[in-house]
Protein backbone atom coordinates (compact mmCIF):
# COMPACT_ATOMS: atom_id res chain seq x y z
CA UNK A 1 0.00 0.00 0.00
CA UNK A 2 3.34 2.56 0.32
CA UNK A 3 2.72 3.23 -3.40
CA UNK A 4 -0.91 3.66 -3.41
CA UNK A 5 -1.66 7.32 -4.44
CA UNK A 6 -3.11 9.65 -2.81
CA UNK A 7 -6.28 11.19 -4.01
CA UNK A 8 -7.77 14.65 -2.23
CA UNK A 9 -11.71 14.94 -2.67
CA UNK A 10 -13.08 18.33 -2.44
CA UNK A 11 -16.28 18.84 -2.54
CA UNK A 12 -18.80 20.83 0.11
CA UNK A 13 -20.84 18.51 0.82
CA UNK A 14 -19.89 15.47 3.54
CA UNK A 15 -21.93 12.53 1.86
CA UNK A 16 -20.52 12.86 -1.59
CA UNK A 17 -16.86 13.57 0.50
CA UNK A 18 -17.86 9.74 1.90
CA UNK A 19 -18.68 8.25 -0.59
CA UNK A 20 -15.80 9.43 -2.99
CA UNK A 21 -13.77 7.96 -0.02
CA UNK A 22 -15.20 4.86 0.55
CA UNK A 23 -14.89 4.06 -3.35
CA UNK A 24 -11.59 5.43 -4.04
CA UNK A 25 -10.14 3.56 -1.08
CA UNK A 26 -11.74 0.68 -2.59
CA UNK A 27 -9.42 1.10 -5.68
CA UNK A 28 -6.64 1.13 -3.48
CA UNK A 29 -5.80 4.29 -3.40
CA UNK A 30 -5.64 6.61 0.16
CA UNK A 31 -8.12 9.60 0.21
CA UNK A 32 -7.57 13.06 1.70
CA UNK A 33 -10.57 15.47 2.24
CA UNK A 34 -11.37 19.10 2.02
CA UNK A 35 -14.83 20.84 2.80
CA UNK A 36 -13.67 23.98 0.74
CA UNK A 37 -11.56 25.17 -2.02
CA UNK A 38 -9.22 26.81 0.84
CA UNK A 39 -9.31 24.07 3.46
CA UNK A 40 -7.72 22.08 -0.06
CA UNK A 41 -5.19 24.32 -0.31
CA UNK A 42 -4.07 23.73 3.15
CA UNK A 43 -4.26 19.96 2.56
CA UNK A 44 -2.23 20.28 -0.22
CA UNK A 45 0.68 22.47 1.22
CA UNK A 46 0.68 20.12 4.48
CA UNK A 47 0.69 17.31 2.20
CA UNK A 48 0.48 17.11 -1.45
CA UNK A 49 -1.95 14.70 -2.96
CA UNK A 50 -1.31 13.07 -6.36
CA UNK A 51 -4.89 13.46 -7.86
CA UNK A 52 -7.64 15.89 -7.07
CA UNK A 53 -10.83 15.90 -7.33
CA UNK A 54 -12.96 18.96 -7.01
CA UNK A 55 -16.61 20.26 -7.33
CA UNK A 56 -16.87 23.01 -8.61
CA UNK A 57 -19.79 24.55 -6.77
CA UNK A 58 -18.93 25.08 -3.56
CA UNK A 59 -19.70 28.44 -0.69
CA UNK A 60 -16.82 31.24 -1.16
CA UNK A 61 -13.98 30.34 -3.35
CA UNK A 62 -15.54 27.86 -6.42
CA UNK A 63 -13.29 24.83 -8.13
CA UNK A 64 -12.26 27.24 -10.59
CA UNK A 65 -10.53 29.19 -8.25
CA UNK A 66 -8.88 26.24 -6.55
CA UNK A 67 -7.52 25.14 -10.09
CA UNK A 68 -6.03 28.00 -10.21
CA UNK A 69 -4.04 28.15 -7.57
CA UNK A 70 -3.58 24.38 -7.80
CA UNK A 71 -1.85 25.32 -11.51
CA UNK A 72 0.17 27.73 -10.26
CA UNK A 73 1.70 25.44 -7.34
CA UNK A 74 1.56 22.21 -8.78
CA UNK A 75 1.11 22.48 -12.57
CA UNK A 76 1.20 18.54 -13.43
CA UNK A 77 -1.24 17.48 -10.11
CA UNK A 78 -3.83 15.70 -12.43
CA UNK A 79 -7.63 17.55 -11.17
CA UNK A 80 -10.92 15.32 -11.67
CA UNK A 81 -13.90 17.92 -11.49
CA UNK A 82 -17.15 16.43 -9.77
CA UNK A 83 -19.61 18.76 -10.30
CA UNK A 84 -23.49 18.73 -10.94
CA UNK A 85 -23.47 21.43 -12.94
CA UNK A 86 -24.57 19.63 -16.73
CA UNK A 87 -23.59 22.98 -18.40
CA UNK A 88 -21.23 23.15 -21.54
CA UNK A 89 -19.94 26.03 -21.07
CA UNK A 90 -18.89 24.81 -17.38
CA UNK A 91 -16.96 21.88 -18.84
CA UNK A 92 -15.23 23.89 -21.31
CA UNK A 93 -13.70 25.94 -19.26
CA UNK A 94 -12.62 23.32 -16.63
CA UNK A 95 -10.67 21.83 -19.08
CA UNK A 96 -9.11 25.32 -20.28
CA UNK A 97 -8.26 25.67 -16.27
CA UNK A 98 -6.53 22.46 -16.72
CA UNK A 99 -8.76 19.74 -15.59
CA UNK A 100 -7.58 16.28 -17.46
CA UNK A 101 -11.67 15.06 -16.77
CA UNK A 102 -14.72 15.47 -15.14
CA UNK A 103 -17.85 13.69 -13.97
CA UNK A 104 -21.08 14.68 -13.20
CA UNK A 105 -22.95 13.80 -10.20
CA UNK A 106 -25.14 12.02 -9.15
CA UNK A 107 -21.44 10.08 -10.80
CA UNK A 108 -21.73 6.41 -12.18
CA UNK A 109 -19.04 4.42 -10.32
CA UNK A 110 -17.81 3.10 -13.75
CA UNK A 111 -17.24 6.66 -15.24
CA UNK A 112 -15.30 7.63 -12.15
CA UNK A 113 -13.46 5.14 -11.86
CA UNK A 114 -12.42 5.37 -15.38
CA UNK A 115 -11.73 9.36 -14.89
CA UNK A 116 -9.72 8.80 -11.40
CA UNK A 117 -7.62 5.75 -13.88
CA UNK A 118 -7.23 8.44 -16.43
CA UNK A 119 -5.99 11.05 -13.61
CA UNK A 120 -3.13 8.59 -12.99
CA UNK A 121 -1.90 7.28 -16.14
CA UNK A 122 -1.33 11.19 -16.79
CA UNK A 123 0.88 10.78 -13.64
CA UNK A 124 2.73 8.37 -15.68
CA UNK A 125 2.06 5.06 -13.55
CA UNK A 126 -0.16 2.03 -14.60
CA UNK A 127 -3.85 2.57 -14.20
CA UNK A 128 -5.86 1.27 -11.78
CA UNK A 129 -7.38 -2.04 -13.16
Amino acid sequence: MSTAKTVLVVDDEAPIRMALDRMLQEWGYRVQQAASATEALEVMLAQPASIILVDLIMPGHDGFWLMERIREKWPTTPIVVITGADEQDAIEKSRRDGAIDYVLKPFERELLRQAVSRAEAALGGPPTS
